[in-house]
């Protein structure tokens, strides 16, 4: 949502991987694109501690099965 300057709806950098069948963080995906202004490495470092990257899900959502 920062990224995005979002406060209400889906980070623009919230994007779709149709290989993977599965959403993506674009700071993650794509660091070059979402944090220029950082060295890519550094940018996907900051990006996994922003989001708690491996740390669980804390999404309120219910999972359906189709």
């Amino acid at each position: 949502m920062l990224l995005s300057g979002r406060r209400s709806g889906a980070c623009q950098a919230l994007t779709w991987d149709e290989q993977q069948s599965r959403y993506l963080c674009g700071a993650l995906a794509e660091p070059q694109r979402w944090l220029p202004w950082l060295p890519r490495t550094w940018g996907q470092r900051l990006a996994r501690r922003w989001i708690a990257a491996a740390q669980g899900c804390d999404a309120e959502l219910q999972a359906e099965s189709a």
